[in-house]
């Protein structure tokens, strides 16, 4: 990772682009077309808001820099071949490196769980993170990290999910509604309205896209049996990674048909068991056994699709790997849906009652929050400096 502190010493032109040469020596390379598109001068983006005020077409063909020196105050300062003056801070160009481990630096801290995670749940307590924005913050930073969270104390209302999923972000209507009772019902739609067991799964992999964050409120646990069961689906995924390389790579490339479809609704989508990025990082896991379809692929990839499958399913079926805990009125669960896979033992509706409510959020909505809260708590340490 760079040095925060770092500042650049020379800055050298050349075909394709500039070379910063840092005060501690190492080189930055920048791009012509890159650096250009990142001015951030007032005639560049809105002073306001930030946003660009052109098209990248706007820009000539054959851009180059024709001049560049270090300032005064550090800041790198550049002519362009168009006539055009940039200035770059730098903290900026610091924070944008695109070297690899300043790339592996900004990304998200992941952290991989399983079972021992149950000694150290990340929990919040409703009450006190609505009045503490630093108590909210640091739940945040843990749920980012594990791709869940849990809140004690909330109130057993009615509704109360979707307040919770305003709160962290915005609740996202489906054919289910703005929340969702789950509860055992006669002839239900979906199997979650059952007491059956549900292996763990990911919801609704059967819509564009599918949605982010998952929020699970318990009113009533009053029946024997219930409990919740999570996997760490990344967890999971680099493991099936490190055994069986070539089932890792088919599960993150052919796509499998997921299916839904009742009286007013049907719905299907072709996804990917596992998404990584370019750099080969575990972005999302989708698996549901309930609403997987079939597979659309050339048949001499059906059948090593299939191993891959079953290999991956025996993974997320893994003691060491399930995370065990019971809800009870007032815990309310939030989970990544892409990546937390969740499901349930089976209950006895005839010896209590169990009723929890869920909705939806999208995932952008609760990093927003998590990103404006740490803004707001880097603005006020700053002013009082």
């Amino acid at each position: 990772m760079s040095d925060p502190n770092r500042r650049p010493a020379v800055v050298e032109v050349h075909e394709g682009g500039l070379t910063v040469r840092w005060s501690d020596k190492s080189p930055m390379h920048l791009p012509n077309y890159w650096l250009r598109d990142n001015c951030r001068c007032p005639k560049c983006r809105h002073p306001g808001n930030g946003q660009k005020l052109y098209e990248i077409v706007d820009l000539p063909a054959d851009l180059a820099a024709i001049e560049a020196m270090v300032a005064p105050d550090a800041s790198v300062k550049v002519l362009w071949s168009d006539g055009h003056r940039s200035e770059y801070a730098a903290d900026w160009l610091n924070a944008h490196d695109l070297i690899p481990s300043a790339r592996d630096a900004r990304r998200p801290q992941v952290e991989l769980w399983g079972k021992t995670i149950e000694s150290a749940l990340p929990v919040g307590e409703w009450p006190q993170m609505l009045q503490d924005p630093a108590k909210e913050l640091a739940w945040l930073d843990r749920y980012t990290a594990l791709g869940f969270g849990l809140l004690r104390n909330v109130p057993t209302l009615s509704g109360m999910v979707a307040e919770v999923g305003d709160h962290l972000g915005f609740v996202r209507v489906t054919n289910y509604g703005r929340l969702f009772d789950v509860i055992s019902v006669p002839n239900p739609n979906n199997l979650a309205n059952t007491s059956l067991g549900l292996g763990v799964h990911s919801d609704n992999p059967y819509r564009h896209p599918s949605p982010g964050v998952q929020l699970l409120h318990c009113l009533e646990a009053g029946a024997p049996g219930g409990d919740t069961l999570l996997v760490d689906g990344f967890h999971a995924a680099e493991i099936l990674r490190k055994e069986n390389p070539g089932a890792f790579a088919l599960l993150s490339t052919v796509p499998m048909t997921f299916r839904f479809a009742d009286d007013k609704a049907e719905l299907e989508a072709r996804q990917t068991l596992i998404t990584a990025d370019m750099d080969g990082v575990v972005t999302a896991v989708h698996f549901n056994n309930r609403s997987a379809d079939w597979l659309d692929a050339p048949i001499d990839l059906a059948g090593r699709w299939y191993a891959a499958y079953r290999v991956f399913a025996q993974i997320l079926k893994r003691p060491e790997l399930e995370l065990v805990f019971k809800l009870g009125p007032g815990d309310l669960v939030v989970m990544q849906n892409d990546r937390a896979l969740h499901g349930r033992t089976a209950f006895d509706p005839n010896l209590g009652r169990r009723h929890l409510q869920g909705c939806y959020i999208d995932r952008d909505g609760i990093e927003s929050r998590r990103r404006v809260l740490k803004r707001r708590t880097t603005n006020r340490t700053d002013a009082a400096a």
